[in-house]
């Protein structure tokens, strides 16, 4: 059984592996929350199928038998969790299979179908192209198969990952080439030679494949791959092309200081606060989308609820105009803008490639039926998406700027989210209201941005405190807002805690970067009644020497957004003022995270020299814990032990079973083939053991001193000298 499990071992780990690290890239794209418990899962059911292959595989027509009703077994179980799928989501298995889940949704039916029956089809061809008829054509195939679903769904691989998938095919065409043995005269012995052999080889490449530099023309995906990236990039699951479902980490950064695009406007601000997604509730210490198959995959949601600023202006005014609302704080008073006027907003770059465009607030957009002529469209949420990705990165947007006479327009209305609803709900029965577009949207804002969050009693009385007093949705926002740069709180990006909850922030360190600035003001806001989202974006204020504004992946920024009634929904910047550092040179130098990826790289190749170096000295190392061991043990058990150990060394060079050898017959092999004389040891053995004679201290001492002489001959064999040509004998 022993000699059983090391050739099954010898000839299946390495496919095994190869096929637990493919099967673990394309669980990730689907399930990533559960990677480890199904990687461990698949690998265990791989050592299963292939013990039962190796089974079957003797027995022919019974095998083919048995192979064929698993098969169908399998298909049939997959089929049955396809129709799940469908009836349970709604969502087509090639729309779930090709996009990502930020757009496709998860579906844990199709999960368990491409699990069950694409595992037991990648463990099947694995173990034909490596145990039946071995084809380096066709392990690559199956190396294929995470190129093609990552390239589909627009997904970054890890080049860790990447690089163990060819180090273990390397390692099988090395392990299979050299186990083929095409000539007689070449003989394969699984010594420690070919361990060193094969492992210096396939890890020297991996690891080198790691460390060289990539180079500087890169893929759009793999350039503009990780926008709120921070935290390291084999764990986020955010990037800049594309949206998520979930928010970024509150603590820890990752940044390069790379352009990402360019942004300019004809109406000339500061900063402009850039939006790139919003999110609904805040759970586990992380925001969420929970209607992303609503969000993201319906084309027209919200399609009845976009209302630009210069609408609700117009509205509002109009009701005050008929001096019925006064009651509800809406004083014709308030209304001295001048005729608004829109802007514009134009994003460009010639490499960035999103799925979204990242604008201001207040910009004025179509749905996607009716933007037929557009390139771009806009969600409930007043996220701007695009309609072909493929194409030129440059769209110019109309928008009603947030300007400071429109801030004071919102800060004078005197009413709250209470009075507003009812007030709007007394003019539609009035016919005052032209359509139902402000109550429906004010309806939506409280349905989906009040409450969904999680706090504690101890927040929930600093929201109350911050906010007592105040009167009017504005004043409650803005006194949140204000509360943290007079609160004792610091900006820092890299800080990371030991305690990263959120009553650790408020009340403890005060210390983190914006996420955790807009986090905790988002969940107070909803706390004391506001309607309010945690919004991710960029904060875009560097200006380029063309007049321009260049956005880079350090600009990330999140902020707030409040549905102030009456003026609809309003930017707030909680995180304090400090954290807009301008950024020299193009991000393509040796920044903090460039230069941590290159160590880390260089760590992995030390690594692989220290594991070559421990497999090239394993034989020395076991000597050395054989000699420690030997100065602890006492009495006739030293040259037992000793004995045991030369005929070990004489097996490990010889590759022969030597354990029914006598005294006398192993002196003679030592002698004939190691050139060693064993002789002083194997008489000490034969007198202690079977002639009853205690051992003496001096007498184990010359014949340990004799074995520590003869060693290197026990280890290994000498080389044979080549005999001279006899001499020829002149005619």
């Amino acid at each position: 059984m022993k000699q059983k499990a090391i050739d099954f071992i010898s000839q299946s780990a390495l496919p095994i592996l190869l096929g637990t690290v493919i099967a673990r890239m394309v669980i990730k794209c689907y399930y990533y929350e559960q990677t480890t418990l199904f990687t461990l899962l698949f690998a265990a059911a791989s050592v299963g199928l292939f013990v039962l292959f190796d089974v079957i595989r003797k027995r022919r027509f019974l095998g083919m038998l048995l192979y064929t009703a698993m098969f169908a077994g399998i298909m049939f179980a997959g089929s049955r969790l396809m129709s799940a799928g469908w009836y349970n989501t709604f969502v087509i298995f090639t729309d779930w299979f090709y996009l990502n889940r930020d757009t496709a949704g998860f579906n844990i039916y199709y999960f368990l179908m491409v699990y069950l029956s694409g595992g037991f089809f990648l463990i099947s061809i694995i173990y034909y192209f490596t145990q039946v008829r071995f084809r380096s054509m066709g392990l690559m195939l199956c190396m294929l198969f995470p190129f093609v679903i990552y390239a589909k769904r627009a997904d970054i691989m890890s080049g860790y990952e990447v690089t163990l998938m060819f180090t273990l095919f390397l390692a099988i065409v090395v392990h299979n080439r050299l186990k083929e043995n095409k000539s007689v005269e070449v003989r394969s012995v699984n010594d420690i030679a070919y361990i060193v052999t094969v492992a210096l080889f396939v890890s020297a490449a991996g690891a080198f494949a790691m460390l060289i530099p990539k180079p500087e023309v890169r893929s759009v995906l793999e350039r503009d791959s990780h926008a709120f990236d921070i935290t390291p990039l084999n764990n986020s699951q955010n990037t800049y092309s594309r949206y998520s479902s979930t928010s970024s980490a509150r603590y820890g950064g990752s940044f390069t200081g790379e352009i990402l695009f360019y942004c300019e406007s004809d109406d000339p601000q500061q900063v402009y606060y850039l939006k790139r997604q919003a999110y609904d509730s805040f759970y586990d210490d992380t925001w969420h989308n929970d209607r992303n198959a609503e969000k993201y995959t319906t084309f027209d949601y919200y399609a009845s609820v976009n209302i630009n600023r210069s609408r609700y202006y117009n509205d509002l005014k109009a009701l005050a105009d008929t001096g019925k609302y006064t009651k509800y704080g809406l004083d014709p008073a308030y209304f001295t803008l001048p005729q608004m006027t829109e802007s514009s907003f134009r994003v460009f770059d010639d490499k960035f490639k999103g799925v979204y465009v990242p604008t201001p607030s207040g910009v004025i957009a179509k749905t996607f039926s009716e933007s037929l002529n557009d390139k771009y469209y806009m969600y409930g949420d007043g996220e701007i998406m695009v309609k072909n990705v493929d194409a030129d990165y440059d769209y110019t947007v109309r928008y009603y700027p947030e300007t400071d006479a429109y801030i004071d327009f919102a800060s004078r209305l005197n009413m709250d989210g209470d009075k507003y609803y009812s007030m709007l709900k007394a003019a539609e029965e009035n016919g005052d209201l032209t359509d139902y577009a402000l109550i429906s949207q004010y309806e939506m804002a409280a349905e989906y941005y009040t409450g969904a969050v999680e706090y504690s009693p101890r927040i929930a009385e600093l929201a109350q405190s911050i906010i007592a007093g105040k009167t009017t949705d504005y004043q409650k926002a803005k006194a949140l807002e204000l509360y943290y740069e007079t609160g004792g709180f610091t900006y820092d990006a890299d800080f990371e805690p030991e305690d990263t909850s959120l009553e650790a922030f408020l009340f403890d360190h005060k210390t983190g970067s914006c996420t955790s600035f807009a986090t905790t003001m988002a969940i107070m806001a909803r706390i004391v009644g506001l309607p309010a989202r945690y919004v991710e974006g960029f904060s875009a204020y560097e200006r380029a020497e063309d007049g321009s504004i260049a956005v880079r992946d350090s600009h990330a920024h999140a902020y707030v957004e409040v549905f102030i009634a009456g003026a609809g929904w309003l930017v707030f910047d909680p995180t304090i003022p400090g954290y807009m550092v301008e950024t020299t040179g193009s991000g393509g130098g040796f920044s903090i995270s460039s230069i941590t990826q290159y160590f880390s790289r260089l760590f992995v190749l030390i690594g692989v020299v220290i594991f070559v170096m421990i497999v090239m000295m394993f034989d020395r190392i076991l000597e050395l814990v054989f000699r420690i061991r030997q100065r602890f043990v006492k009495g006739d058990d030293r040259i037992i032990r000793l004995y045991a150990r030369v005929k070990k060394l004489l097996e490990l060079s010889g590759g022969d079973d030597l354990r029914s050898y006598t005294a006398a017959m192993l002196t003679d092999y030592a002698a004939r083939h190691n050139k060693a004389d064993i002789a002083p040891i194997a008489h000490l053995f034969e007198r202690t053991c079977f002639g009853s004679v205690p051992l003496e201290d001096e007498s184990y001492s010359k014949a340990y001193a004799h074995y520590k002489g003869i060693y290197k001959y026990l280890r290994r064999r000498p080389k044979a000298k080549p005999q001279a040509a006899p001499a020829q004998t002149p005619v």
